[in-house]
C-alpha cells in the first residue's frame, strides 16, 4: 500500500495522467461523489490484473467498479485499542485514539476520482 504496488502481482500498479488505478466494490449509490473521500485499504492494481481480479475475488462478484483517482494520500490507520471492544476502526491520522490504536492496515483516502466502467 506504502509503494502503490498492484494488490495481486506485486508489480507497479498501472498510472496515467488520469490517476492510479483502483479496483473497488460498489457502493455508487452509498452517497453523492462515490468514491471521492472514501477510505480505502485495498492497494491499487495494474491493468493485467484487473480480470484476474474480478473473476477471482468473491468480495467483487457482487459489483465493482474500476476507478482512477488523482490524489490518494496515506490518511490513517485501520485498526483497534488493545484493551477495547469492537473491531477494527478507521482512525484518521491526528485523532487523539491514534497512540492507543493497533494499526492493522494504512489507509488512502481517494479524491479526484473517476469511474471508468
Amino acid at each position: 500500500m506504502q509503494e502503490l504496488l498492484c494488490q495481486v502481482c506485486g508489480g507497479p500498479a498501472d498510472t496515467s495522467d488520469d490517476g492510479v488505478l483502483w479496483l473497488l466494490k460498489d457502493h455508487r449509490d452509498d452517497w453523492s461523489g462515490w468514491p471521492d473521500g472514501m477510505g480505502v485499504t485495498e492497494p491499487p492494481v495494474c491493468l493485467t490484473c484487473v480480470d484476474v481480479s474480478t473473476s477471482a475475488c468473491p468480495a467483487l462478484r457482487r459489483g465493482y467498479a474500476v476507478i482512477r483517482a488523482k490524489t490518494y494520500p496515506v490518511a490513517g490507520v485501520l485498526g483497534v485499542k488493545p484493551s477495547g471492544p469492537g473491531g477494527p476502526d478507521l482512525v484518521p491520522f491526528g485523532d487523539p485514539r491514534l497512540p492507543w490504536v493497533l494499526a492493522l492496515e494504512l489507509v488512502r483516502q481517494l479524491g479526484q476520482c473517476t469511474i471508468l466502467n
